[in-house]
């Protein structure tokens, strides 16, 4: 009988019950008591899933070790002025999906104001960072930042809407009119009027009154990389189709035409005509 099978079926036994999430390649004066607090979890968890560990704290520079997920329990989250369901989603690696299942009161699209407390269910946390929030419910009184890398496409977004960060409808599932549908956009509130940029340049595919399917007014632009831009419910437009038009140029004017219960923007982003979350291009 081979002398080190009981060795190898031990360490078969360590690994099924861990789970690896990712890998680290150790640096040169790294500790495993300093990778094992990097990575949040314990050195025992390094060493289940590590079988050159077992009895040694010892590292050695080239290494890899593989890093295992770990639990995290339910918590709360108290509400901060610009963040929506979106936001905290993201920021705790859960869907918009879960953070809406532990927190009933906000289904059907019911918006969340500063100052609530939210319940974070208890989730795993992958050793190689967040999972982005998709789908889900409508949110309000989002903000973002100006220009942000999109790591989708190397380029940079601008907000279409400088100066006006509140939104009255986000991405997902939503209640308009007693029915429910999905919003494959977010609707930006501004006053009628106020200039609509390009938030990356591109070419004008569609410059026209869409009332059909109750865009109103609307811009449609598409960009080299594969990325598609709209925006909707314009009282104006100033871009005409085949027209190129840079980033942050003045494309249309905010209005309430279409399928719409106020002056807002309808912006919504598509990779190939897949619809994507616009706040998720922007950090």
């Amino acid at each position: 009988m081979n002398r080190h099978l009981p060795a190898l079926l031990a360490a078969a036994l360590l690994w099924s019950g861990a789970q690896a999430g990712s890998s680290y390649r150790v640096q040169r004066g790294d500790t495993l008591s300093e990778i094992a607090a990097r990575s949040g979890v314990s050195m025992a968890e390094l060493r289940a899933v590590n079988a050159r560990l077992r009895g040694s704290a010892q590292v050695q520079a080239g290494w890899v070790l593989a890093i295992p997920d770990r639990r995290l329990p339910a918590s709360t989250h108290r509400v901060t002025e610009g963040q929506n369901l979106t936001v905290i989603a993201r920021k705790y690696g859960l869907t918009l999906s879960q953070l809406v299942r532990a927190n009933p009161r906000y289904q059907g699209g019911k918006p969340v104001w500063a100052g609530a407390v939210l319940t974070i269910p208890a989730r795993t946390a992958h050793a190689g960072g967040s999972a982005p929030a998709r789908g889900g419910m409508s949110v309000r009184a989002a903000s973002t930042s100006s220009p942000a890398r999109s790591a989708a496409s190397g380029g940079r977004w601008l907000w279409p809407l400088p100066g006006h960060q509140t939104i009255s409808s986000g991405f997902g599932e939503r209640e308009l009119g007693g029915e429910t549908e999905v919003h494959y956009g977010i609707d930006i509130v501004a006053p009628t009027g106020t200039l609509v940029r390009a938030a990356r340049s591109g070419r004008v595919l569609e410059s026209r009154p869409d009332y059909d399917r109750g865009w109103g007014w609307t811009v449609v632009v598409e960009h080299p990389d594969g990325w598609i831009t709209r925006y909707a419910h314009l009282s104006v437009n100033l871009a005409k189709q085949g027209e190129l038009v840079v980033r942050g140029q003045g494309i249309g004017r905010v209005g309430n035409t279409g399928r719409s219960t106020g002056p807002h923007l309808h912006f919504g982003t598509y990779l190939r005509w897949s619809p994507r979350d616009p706040l998720s291009l922007y950090d």
